[in-house]
């Protein structure tokens, strides 16, 4: 159990630490007696309770007029933690009216938390609550709106943490910033960080709308779209045997051929070096620039000008030229690399180089896991998977083939369930996933949930055939 005090760590704080450690548990906030209970799911809030009346659904529907105080009291004496379950077999509306009230009364208990001044929450981890006992929820919607309604400056102050801190754009982001519910002012602002700045510039840069730019920091580093840009130590690993060879390699070129040392070096060090610093171009070189300057490198480092035994170290600069040449000349490969290049000044154990890899194995995992999925190797899919989402965790196709082999096996289908609401946390409008995830949910005789599903695909796109077809089949079965 982790203990934070409010006036300290304001909630923002404490709830982008669960979504950004991929948490899973239940985080309990006490403020003056009242008791709300936030369950989490891989980073995900998957439900939340309160002891305050006020704040119980069956308060709510009462007041609504949407069931009768006798019934109120029925669900009021409900396990707290089957709410939802008991709430969809009420059949009070429409499956996707259902869901719409569930997300407005989660909003209405979380989104106050954020402006406590004082109080207490304890995280405890824990097993994740099962999948009929979950709120279909956007995450980030829910976050963002707390943040939205913080008015007391003291609690902003401290959400900010230290203005002197240089933040950038994070790497390895959960939430993609396109796909974040963000008011047009807001995504602008969003989307100014081009490079590493402090806070403190950061805002200085929005005069006239510090408090917007000021929240859109705290909402980006709770979601973990910005993070900190952190100085650290560089430790080298020495390749013994690799320093042997440089070594006969200097002895035979002797001091008589300092090109030829000079490729040597600049080859040995390729890896502590970024394709800026490489082909030596600004951090804002044009396209033109940086052709022009990598077509000299070519011709600087053209194997037939050296001796023989350099080949081997031409070849690794002329690939890295290439490599280079690819990435920084086209404009989404560069805005990605220079995400994972920011990610690499915060955490120096995992090289710009070594995240590169990273992406080019998960997407690699991806295309041999579909392939292996249609032909029925759903085991050898999955292992392929498992390794693409850790590397690529942002990448929502990758969770929902994940989800699709899972659930061929009914001891997974909980974790196929994850997988499913994964996809549609990065991605909200994936119909596919939302038709799998509600077909996942009819088979398991969770008809209310399969329907809202199905309802919620349709709020997408009112024209999908297959979204009325399963509606109205589940429809049906529910009958």
């Amino acid at each position: 159990m982790s203990l934070e005090r409010l006036e300290i760590t304001p909630l923002s704080a404490i709830l982008g630490e669960i979504i950004t450690d991929k948490k899973t548990g239940y985080l309990t906030v006490v403020d003056r007696g009242t008791r709300k209970v936030l369950y989490w799911s891989l980073g995900e809030v998957i439900m939340v309770t309160s002891d305050a009346p006020e704040d119980s659904l069956a308060d709510v529907l009462v007041r609504r007029e949407l069931i009768s105080a006798a019934d109120g009291q029925k669900l009021a004496e409900a396990d707290s933690q089957d709410l939802v379950r008991h709430f969809h077999e009420m059949e009070l509306a429409s499956a996707a009216s259902r869901q719409s009230l569930l997300r407005e009364w989660v909003s209405a208990v979380v989104i106050p938390l954020f402006s406590l001044t004082e109080g207490t929450a304890a995280f405890t981890a824990d097993e994740p609550l099962e999948p009929e006992q979950r709120i279909f929820l956007s995450t980030p919607a829910v976050m963002l709106d707390g943040i939205r309604s913080i008015t007391n400056g003291l609690i902003l102050r401290r959400s900010l943490g230290d203005i002197k801190r240089e933040i950038g754009m994070s790497g390895e982001a959960q939430y993609s910033l396109d796909r974040l519910p963000l008011h047009e002012p807001e995504r602008k602002i969003a989307e100014s960080l081009r490079e590493p700045k402090t806070i403190e510039a950061f805002l200085k840069a929005f005069p006239g709308d510090s408090l917007l730019a000021a929240k859109m920091v705290i909402g980006m580093m709770a979601l973990g779209v910005y993070s900190p840009v952190e100085a650290t130590v560089r430790k080298e690993a020495i390749d013994e045997e690799q320093t042997m060879k440089d070594m006969m390699l200097l002895a035979t070129l002797g001091s008589s051929d300092p090109r030829s040392l000079q490729a040597v070096s600049l080859a040995r060090q390729l890896q502590q070096m970024d394709f800026y610093r490489f082909l030596d171009v600004p951090r804002a070189a044009i396209r033109a620039q940086i052709v022009s300057r990598a077509e000299e490198m070519k011709k600087k480092y053209d194997p037939g000008t050296y001796p023989a035994v350099v080949k081997d170290y031409l070849e690794i600069i002329l690939r890295r030229i290439d490599e280079a040449t690819h990435i920084l000349t086209d404009a989404v490969r560069r805005a990605e690399y220079d995400k994972l290049l920011a990610a690499s000044r915060r955490d120096d154990t995992v090289s710009v180089q070594q995240r590169l890899t990273r992406r080019s194995i998960a997407e690699q995992n991806f295309r041999k896991a579909r392939e292996l999925s249609i032909t029925g190797d759903y085991w050898g899919a999955i292992v392929l998977l498992r390794q693409a989402v850790e590397y690529a965790p942002d990448h929502a196709d990758a969770w929902y083939l994940l989800g699709t082999c899972l659930e061929q096996n009914p001891q997974w289908r909980r974790e196929a369930i994850e997988a499913y609401q994964r996809a549609l946390s990065l991605n909200p409008n994936f119909i596919d996933a939302m038709l799998s995830l509600g077909d996942l949910y009819k088979n398991q005789g969770l008809l209310s949930r399969a329907l809202a599903c199905y309802e919620d695909a349709i709020q997408i796109d009112p024209e999908n055939a297959t979204a009325k077809a399963r509606l109205k089949n589940a429809g049906k079965a529910k009958k």
